[in-house]
């Protein structure tokens, strides 16, 4: 008997053409050994069985761990730490019984036969476990419909596996299929979970970052710093580059014809800046937080006007969703703790911003933006190679 980590797919990377899922096979294990590997685990042995992820850890390796850093990898849906044993039933009903010692109230043994040419069925399986365990532990009892726990056995040509619990990963497809994208990233909670969300879909992420100077706090600037930080950590190779882009004296020069255009005329300018990084990274599109009438700036028609700066394509991942649900994920993921932290308004931010932009005044906006020396922001900027905490 052994431990070994099983990493489950998502599914949809399953129903791929099979050269497309035995590349992105491939690559899903290239990021789990990065991955493990900024974390000092050396697995004895990683590799792919019928659509399925292995992970050996071998001696002194917590096997538990292992399962907590494989299910961070965009791709896995699940990841199981297992026990492997010999295909005979006699040790796969020793196996089960150890698993369930001690244990205490109802129980279900549930085996997928994998592997047909096993002598059992699938049901056969788990009468005789079933009968095993509860003969070996009076305390429990068998309940199919609503139990504690349930004793999961995978029947697979290469052995037996017997596991109780697992670790839920995000699924989505692995980084880097979807192309890459430039995030735009304030260090907000909507801002932040974009870029996840894009991450997690498969697209490469570079970050863009406006540093407002003193119109925002240094609690701000702080907090984007650990979201970067955070949002690496998602990365294989656990580095995620960025662009910190200084913004104050863009906003200084423009003198806009009403300053309740303000807002709108600020994600003008940061999807300009956005398009001229897309261009240097040789980028396919453009990711913002923008959830739809949440603020003033993000009502259908200020959206409409914001769209005529670029060609890009504008990705908004959270378009549809509301603040609780916004939240809800943030929390699932690890984000909240860092950004919902106060750090102050935005000092440039009017008192009654525009809530509809009609486009002759878009078009004005515009001719202000392509006055302003945005080439000349781009080349100040800060451009780091942000590393995950570890």
């Amino acid at each position: 008997m052994e431990e070994v980590v099983l990493g489950r797919l998502s599914g949809e990377i399953t129903l791929k053409s099979p050269g497309i899922v035995k590349e992105w096979i491939n690559l899903i294990l290239r990021h789990i050994k990065k991955r493990l590997l900024r974390r000092n685990v050396k697995p004895r042995a990683i590799y792919s069985l019928e659509s399925r992820i292995f992970i050996e850890p071998g001696e002194n390796i917590d096997a538990q761990f292992v399962a907590e850093q494989v299910a961070k990898v965009f791709g896995i849906k699940e990841a199981i730490v297992a026990i492997r044993t010999s295909l005979n039933i006699e040790s796969i009903v020793e196996t089960a019984k150890q698993l369930t010692e001690g244990l205490k109230g109802t129980f279900a043994v549930r085996t997928n036969r994998a592997y047909k040419e096993f002598p059992y069925t699938s049901i056969e399986i788990n009468h005789i476990v079933g009968e095993a365990i509860i003969e070996a532990n009076n305390n429990l009892r068998v309940d199919l419909s609503s139990p504690d726990f349930t004793l999961e056995i995978e029947i697979r040509r290469n052995g037996a596996y017997i596991y109780r619990n697992r670790v839920a990963g995000f699924a989505g497809l692995p980084y880097g299929v979807s192309g890459k994208g430039v995030a735009l990233v304030s260090g907000g909670i909507d801002s932040s979970l974009a870029a996840w969300l894009a991450m997690k879909r498969g697209m490469k992420v570079v970050v863009l970052h406006a540093d407002m100077g003193s119109y925002y706090s240094e609690k701000a600037r702080n907090r984007a710093i650990s979201v970067l930080k955070w949002l690496a950590d998602w990365v294989p190779s656990g580095r995620l580059k960025a662009y910190i882009v200084p913004v104050a004296s863009l906003h200084e020069e423009a003198k806009l014809p009403v300053n309740k255009y303000r807002c709108v005329f600020c994600k003008m300018l940061l999807i300009k800046l956005a398009e001229l990084v897309a261009k240097r990274e040789h980028a396919h599109a453009i990711i913002t937080g923008e959830s739809l009438s949440q603020v003033a700036s993000q009502t259908p028609e200020n959206l409409r006007a914001i769209n005529l700066v670029t060609r890009y394509p504008i990705l908004r991942p959270l378009i549809f969703m509301d603040k609780a649900e916004i939240d809800s994920l943030a929390q699932k993921i690890g984000l909240y703790r860092i950004v919902s932290m106060d750090v102050g308004k935005c000092r440039l931010a009017p008192r009654r911003p525009a809530v509809d932009t009609e486009l002759e005044v878009a078009k004005k906006l515009i001719e202000i933006l392509n006055s302003l020396p945005i080439d000349e922001a781009i080349e100040k900027a800060d451009i780091r190679i942000i590393k995950a905490n570890q």
